[in-house]
């Protein structure tokens, strides 16, 4: 099976006082599903919320084959699994 984009976000760290889940423990999670990256963040304080996306950008770009070649007629093509 191949490896998809994943970031684990433990989400409304502004919170700490009603905290549940460590980060440690977050971390130890992401490591499980095969060393994802963990990000903790808030909406409110605007805290990682681009990082996350920049992150998953960065997954995909790395998944993309270099070079130019192949395909027909320089169409980009979507496909769906």
């Amino acid at each position: 099976m191949d490896s998809v984009p994943l970031v684990l976000v433990g989400n409304k760290c502004d919170l700490s006082d009603q905290r549940v889940i460590s980060t440690e423990q977050g971390q130890q999670l992401a490591a499980k599903f095969g060393n994802c990256s963990f990000l903790e963040s808030s909406a409110k304080t605007k805290t990682n919320v681009e990082q996350i996306f920049y992150d998953l950008i960065r997954q995909v770009n790395a998944k993309k084959p270099s070079g130019g070649g192949g395909g027909g007629g320089g169409k980009k093509r979507c496909n769906l699994f």
